[in-house]
């Protein structure tokens, strides 16, 4: 009976979610933090696409200058794989992923992938991704916000638009660290 709730949810959330949109269930920064292996303050240093070993899905490889590390041992560079990019004339988009630019500094919770290639991935598809940025008054925020994903809470049941989290940077670095002790 259980198995067939669960095929029977998994088809009312694909019947329910417009095909260019990605779904996922809202993660808290504790839950984040507790499934990830890692998690870093980090800045962009490089990027590069790559076919997987079957040559039908785009990855982008983003390397990054670690500056801090909140969990788990890293060393000074790491690679992030995504899904998506564009490579020899294709581009692959998944809704919700957004590719890092050279510079930009994120924190991320990461996690090793099914990939055994060395990179890690962002825990949670984009949820753990969190832009830093400067906020009007200078000091620094975070935000893991997307455009075209969709949310579900079984508690609520309904599917609602995903608009992440975004907070002050130390006030996130606190709760990660609340959540380490644990």
């Amino acid at each position: 009976m259980k198995k067939k709730t669960i095929y029977l949810t998994l088809c009312a959330l694909i019947a329910a979610c417009p095909s260019f949109a990605t779904t996922v269930i809202p993660l808290s920064v504790e839950n984040l933090t507790a499934i990830s292996s890692h998690v870093v303050e980090g800045r962009a240093i490089s990027s590069w696409t790559q076919w997987n070993a079957t040559h039908t899905v785009i990855f982008t490889y983003t390397k990054f200058q670690v500056q801090r590390t909140l969990k788990g041992e890293v060393a000074a560079t790491m690679i992030v794989r995504q899904l998506g990019g564009t490579l020899d004339g294709t581009t692959e988009k998944v809704a919700g992923v957004r590719q890092w630019k050279i510079g930009e500094q994120a924190l991320l919770f990461l996690r090793p992938g099914e990939i055994r290639d060395g990179s890690l991935v962002v825990t949670g598809l984009m949820q753990g991704n969190f832009l830093i940025y400067r906020g009007p008054t200078g000091e620094n925020l975070v935000s893991n916000g997307a455009p075209n994903v969709s949310a579900y809470k079984a508690s609520t049941a309904p599917i609602t638009t995903y608009s992440g989290s975004a907070m002050r940077l130390q006030e996130m670095e606190g709760r990660i660290q609340k959540a380490v002790q644990r």
